[in-house]
């Protein structure tokens, strides 16, 4: 008869993916041969050095993703774009599996990124599905040293829009990690030369284009996702206001092609004017391949 995992060992192994270390087996007051006892019946078996796991479990993404920070110890947690998954924010790569550890502290495995930083302990770690993880303000540095301008400012805009992460915290976090050679944050520092003072986050990459035009052409900041109220209805988001010209500028993906979302946007653009706002639709096509009309059009009303 195989020997029986002791309840705390099972429930631990429960909360990480069914994995467990020696070190936290030893940690719950158990002799090491009770682990051993366990391996060598293959209930437990090892999984990457110091890490077991039992036997039969699928190796997700998430579940490997675990036993490499554990099997790298020392403070090692999921990052750059690990994290970015783990968080749900698209960064148009695939996820390798990818950990920070401590600066010096040699780890290495075949397949996996391993950064080393001299500044990982100045951020506590987040658990995200159990996974010890850099938290999302620390991945707005982190993920710039290895995304390019278009992803990392997609990277961001979810971030801020989707985790609550807000231009003071990210200028907070370039303060604190900023330093010569300092790879991430030249990125951050660009994105808060160039967005911070705007109010509101755009909604999609299409409005991000759109706001993204409107600064290169040196035109005024609008005010993305602005509310406005009704009395006996939910209140309407803008997509850009110019609150004190009455402007609202609506950038109109796919979902808008459909007749009756052609109906829903005429009666909210119908109560918008009588509120005394004046309203401009752009599609995906003009905002994509004519700018300047769009520009232009924006301007002279």
């Amino acid at each position: 008869m195989p020997p029986t995992i002791p309840s705390d060992v099972r429930s631990l192994l429960e909360e990480q993916h069914h994995l467990i270390t020696t070190s936290q087996v030893s940690d719950l007051g158990h002799h090491p041969s009770v682990l051993a006892r366990l391996r060598d019946a293959d209930v437990v078996p090892r999984i990457d050095g110091r890490v077991h796991g039992i036997a039969g479990v699928p190796m997700t993404w998430e579940r490997r993703m675990l036993a490499t920070v554990l099997a790298a110890g020392g403070g090692a947690r999921a990052s750059h774009r690990a994290v970015a998954r783990l968080l749900g924010v698209p960064t148009y790569e695939g996820a390798p599996i990818e950990l920070s550890v401590l600066s010096k502290r040699k780890f290495a495995r075949p397949g996996v990124i391993v950064h080393e930083s001299r500044d990982l302990a100045y951020v506590p770690p987040i658990h995200i599905d159990g996974i010890p993880c850099t938290p999302p303000r620390r991945l707005a540095v982190d993920i710039g040293a290895v995304l390019g301008e278009t992803a990392y400012t997609t990277v961001i805009r979810e971030l801020r829009r989707s985790h609550g992460v807000s231009w003071k915290q990210l200028a907070a976090i370039l303060e604190l990690h900023s330093r010569r050679g300092r790879n991430g944050c030249g990125p951050l520092r660009r994105q808060l030369e160039r967005y911070h003072g705007i109010d509101g986050i755009p909604d999609t990459t299409l409005e991000q284009v759109f706001l993204d035009d409107l600064i290169d052409a040196g035109h005024p900041p609008p005010t993305c996702q602005h509310v406005v109220p009704q009395p006996h209805d939910e209140p309407f988001r803008l997509d850009f206001a110019w609150v004190p010209a009455r402007l609202d500028v609506e950038i109109d993906g796919p979902h808008h092609r459909t007749d009756a979302a052609r109906r829903r946007d005429a009666r909210r653009d119908a109560v918008l004017r009588r509120l005394g706002w004046k309203v401009l639709r752009f599609d995906e096509e003009e905002v994509m391949y004519a700018p300047g009309g769009v520009l232009y059009a924006v301007r002279r009303t």
